[in-house]
């Protein structure tokens, strides 16, 4: 298989695992944003449910920070009868200043995080925060939502990272056959040995091979893509949490939980 037809391949997976992830990533309900005044740091749940089972929820935070302030965000999930079952943390935060170049402004507007579920059903979650030393900024308004969205969009990302690898494996070796003015193109093929009597004597036949990536490429994409898109597995929280930078699960709660102490942590995190 030569190394254009190499790189076109890799160059339409690359296409399929973007187009796939955009797809996956859409909600599936329109799902209003809930003001966090009305539930930070108070005894009071928000609830949503969970439409089927295996189904990808997204936790969605979005808001302006003042200038040189941050905002961290707990977020505890509970099932309906009040087990725990995970905690979300994430922050927001604006900051300035100045350098050698001038002047600077970065910010965190927008913070996100997928989970699926494995079971359908109402849930509710308890939202905390904490701000920076001001405690005038305490009630910097931001809004959240949880979402149901078609799919887990980060099963395709390895098979996204391999293709790009391979396009730019494939670039560089055009690129390099350009510089020494080689041929781009090339042909693999392999001489049919004869076989009795043959009037045309050997001839050579184009190799299956592309027609073999090709039939690979697009089966394991589609398997990977209805994997994303379906999956009712049981799931362990405590184990899934594990490398998850924004999830924990506080076991204590858990336990507390289960047993039926209906406790509650609210432990939020520092944040930027």
């Amino acid at each position: 298989m030569s190394v254009i037809k190499t790189f076109f391949l890799a160059l339409v997976m690359v296409i399929l695992c973007l187009f796939g992830q955009t797809i996956l990533k859409g909600p599936v309900a329109k799902v209003p944003y809930a003001k966090s005044t009305e539930f930070s740091n108070k005894d009071i749940a928000y609830h949503f449910e969970v439409p089927q089972d295996g189904q990808m929820m997204r936790f969605e935070l979005k808001g302006t920070m003042k200038m040189n302030s941050w905002k961290a965000m707990d977020m505890e999930v509970y099932q309906a009868d009040g087990t725990y079952l995970f905690s979300y943390q994430d922050d927001l935060w604006s900051e300035s200043g100045r350098d050698s170049e001038g002047n600077w402004t970065e910010r965190k507007t927008k913070a996100s995080f997928a989970i699926r579920f494995a079971k359908k059903g109402k849930y509710q979650l308890y939202l905390t925060d904490q701000s920076s030393n001001n405690q005038k900024l305490n009630n910097t308004r931001y809004y959240f939502r949880v979402v149901p969205v078609r799919g887990d969009a980060s099963v395709l990302k390895p098979l996204l990272y391999v293709a790009l690898i391979v396009a730019f494996l494939c670039f560089a070796v055009l690129g390099n056959r350009y510089e020494v003015d080689k041929p781009l193109s090339g042909k693999t093929t392999y001489n049919k040995k004869p076989y009795g009597h043959n009037p045309f004597g050997d001839q050579a036949r184009p190799s299956r091979v592309p027609l073999y990536a090709w039939c690979f490429s697009l089966g394991l994409f589609a398997l990977l893509f209805s994997w994303a898109y379906k999956n009712d597995d049981d799931i362990n929280y405590v184990s899934y949490a594990y490398g998850k930078s924004h999830m924990t699960v506080d076991r204590s709660i858990r336990q507390q939980s289960m047993s039926g102490a209906n406790h509650r942590g609210g432990s939020g995190r520092g944040g930027k």
